[in-house]
């Protein structure tokens, strides 16, 4: 077993959140106001005034599409992202695929040693997720416990060994906390996009399967089979 990774402590229905409002009105404004200017105002000034704009806007962009804890994508971000992917996929049909991951018994954990020791773990986990994933796939926290990784240009029994190397690396180092070395492990349910569907029906399967991985006995990954969906929806099951 490594050594153990060190960190400081720092309703389940599949759904589309609604993003704040406002949160670009003052950029907006500004812009307007750039380019209805009717000064003198030199190229230079105005490129700079630009490049501010657009920083301050990539700063909101992060803001609204980041999990405020992790840091991860949120749902927001996953729409932004899903149209690129899909735009690829219908364009060059490319393969799409998708991991559903949650941490086993993080609850437990949470019961045991606190909110902020679970944050922590929390945070230590997206870090090992991103680590095992490559620069263009897209990891979004989904939920309190649980997490997608969408894969552009994976079919499935790629993504089946994908999840099976995350499971063994999740498990292989323990995570520290209070001195104490804590094991945990993931289950996580695995698809590839069928035709027709969006990056939301994939989700759907892949939740459902992450429960069978539970079911199973955790620490392990389920596999959708080609033949048959999840045997209960989604939002009828309960994860731990």
């Amino acid at each position: 077993m490594g050594t153990a990774a060190r960190f400081r402590k720092g309703n389940r229905r599949v759904h589309r959140d609604t993003a704040p409002t406002g949160t670009l009105t003052a950029p907006s404004v500004r812009l307007a106001e750039i380019l209805t200017r009717s000064d003198d105002t030199s190229l230079g000034a105005l490129r700079e005034e630009l490049e501010q704009l657009y920083a301050q806007i990539t700063d909101l962009q992060t803001l609204v599409e980041r999990d405020a804890l992790t840091g991860a994508y949120n749902r927001h971000g996953l729409e932004r992202i899903e149209a690129q992917v899909m735009a690829r996929r219908e364009r060059f049909g490319i393969p799409v695929s998708a991991l559903f991951i949650d941490i086993d018994r993080l609850k437990d954990l949470n019961r045991d040693y606190g909110h902020v020791a679970t944050d922590a773990v929390l945070n230590a986990a997206t870090k090992r997720l991103e680590d095992l994933s490559r620069p263009y796939d897209t990891l979004v926290r989904w939920g309190g416990d649980e997490f997608v990784l969408l894969l552009p240009e994976v079919g499935l029994q790629q993504a089946a060994s994908i999840a099976d190397r995350i499971c063994g690396h999740i498990g292989s180092e323990p995570f520290e906390i209070d001195d104490r070395a804590i094991p945990l492990s993931v289950s996580i349910g695995v698809a590839d996009m069928r035709e027709g569907e969006q990056v939301i029906d994939l989700v759907e399967r892949i939740s459902g399967l992450m429960y069978e991985a539970k079911e199973g006995g955790r620490n392990q990954i389920a596999v959708f089979d080609g033949q048959r969906a999840p045997e209960l929806p989604f939002a009828d099951r309960k994860g731990g």
